[in-house]
This record gives structure tokens, sequence and C-alpha cells, in this order.
């Protein structure tokens, strides 16, 4: 499947490329699973689950699903669309649904072959076991010595006591977690929290003004049921280089933290 969005943007199904129109070769090389990602959110329009994309992207082709899989491959696809001056080409819709962007114009150029993924499926259900030859006797095993019982035994018993030991590890790891309390700050339109306490007006000022910088260099919008973690370096407040995090996540089932896009920075330039 070949499409043309937007009137100048050559998108590939078949190898994941994406060209702009009247270049010869292909600028940008998609992943297996974000070309995959892509090709069934144009598929099917309109609102869609996160469990609906998991499954049919990653559970039915044998991958292992996960919210943190899915956000990593959908920051991935709009950074690719980003460099083409498409923004928001998947929009994320209140209670961690998403949306391939309706206001995008897509039109197919060349539907005479099927994704490599829906291929390759289709060919699988074709191929069938191939019958075992008649006449061959099943192999026969001579019977287990109590030397080699005994040995079975105690390696099962050396099992389950390094199981125990792993388990024993994990809880003592998990009692030793530091859990971060958030502090909500006034920002105005936005929900925002911060990972550290705001002891005075002017360090809040100071973190509303930062907290509206990165966000407005990354083009992130307000939008209700949604809420907004930041922490940022020292070296951020005198427009220098600084580690800088903010996290945008959407509510779903009362839980206000279900659905995250996160964006980490080491060195933020201003």
């Amino acid at each position: 499947m070949k499409y043309k969005i937007n009137g100048f943007l050559y998108y590939d199904a078949i190898d994941g490329t994406l060209k702009l129109e009247g270049q010869a070769a292909d600028d940008t090389q998609l992943s297996i699973t974000a070309n995959a990602l892509l090709f069934f959110l144009i598929q099917h329009p309109g609102v869609l689950t996160r469990d609906e994309v998991m499954k049919k992207v990653w559970d039915d082709n044998g991958l292992i699903s996960s919210n943190s899989n899915l956000n990593q491959y959908l920051s991935l696809l709009r950074k690719s669309f980003r460099s083409y001056n498409i923004e928001n080409v998947i929009v994320t819709i209140p209670r961690g649904r998403l949306e391939f962007n309706p206001e995008l114009v897509i039109e197919v150029i060349d539907d005479n072959h099927l994704h490599p993924l829906l291929q390759q499926a289709s060919d699988d259900k074709e191929i069938a076991p191939e019958p075992l030859v008649k006449g061959i006797k099943e192999q026969e095993f001579p019977p287990q010595t109590e030397q080699q019982e005994r040995n079975w035994m105690i390696a099962s018993a050396t099992l389950f006591i390094a199981a125990l030991g792993l388990l024993w590890t994990a809880i003592i790891t998990e009692r030793s977690l530091h859990i971060v309390s958030l502090t909500e700050v006034e920002s105005g339109l936005c929900e925002l929290f911060s990972p550290e306490l705001m002891i005075n007006s002017a360090m809040g000022d100071k973190y509303v003004t930062n907290f509206k910088a990165v966000r407005d260099k990354l083009g992130l919008s307000c939008a209700k049921h949604e809420r907004f973690i930041f922490f940022y370096g020292d070296k951020l407040q005198s427009n220098g280089l600084g580690r800088t995090y903010i996290a945008r996540c959407a509510e779903n089932e009362n839980n206000p933290y279900a659905y995250c896009d996160n964006y980490f920075y080491y060195s933020w330039k201003k």
C-alpha cells in the first residue's frame, strides 16, 4: 500500500518509508513496529482504544504489548512527521484513546500489495504441517536410574531455593523504593505538578515560566482531563544547558497517570 499525505509526503507501507514528492531516494526509514502502527491507524480511521491498538499491532503478531511500548512508538511517529511540518499526526483523545488526525488528507496511490505483517500472517495460514513418514517407530528411551532421579530432585530443589532468594530480593528492593510526592503548582490553564516543594512565590513563578517555555517549545497544549509533571535542572534558570523532564498524562478510569507522553532532555537549550 502506498499513500500520499497532505499532497506532498509519500508513505510506502510495504517497506516503511517516507519521502517528499519529487525526491528520488527515501528520506525516512520507519522501524517494523512503527510502520505496523502507522499502517493500522491509517487503515482504521476514527477513535480507537489503546487496547485495540496494542492487540492488533502487538498481540496478534506474537509481540509483547505494553503501554510504555505504545507510548514510545507514538512519540517516534510524531517526531518523524514533525520533521515534515506535520504536527499531531496521532491525536490523543481524553481517557487514553487515540485517533489518526482526521484533518490530514490521505490519498491511496497504490493498493496492489498487502502490508508485510499481513502478508506473513496470510502465508502462515496456508502452510500445513508435513505428515509424519509412515513406518518410523517411536524412539524408545531407556528408563531412568535411581541416580538420575536423585540428580533431578537435587536440581529441582536448587531451582526452588534460587526462586525463593529472588523473591526475597524483590521484596527487599520494593521496600527500599523512594516514593516521590508531587506538589500541585498554580499555572493558569494547565494542571501542573512538581516533584519539588515551592518554598516561596518567587520559586513558583520561575518554575511556571520555565514550564511554559518548554511546553511552547514542544508545542504541547493543555486539555481537559490532562495533567503535566515538570522538572528542570538549575542551569535552565540562567538560559544555559540543563536536564529537563516533562510528562503529559491523560486520565483513564479515575487514574490521573494512566497514559503519559514523556519527554526527557539531558542538555536542554531554551
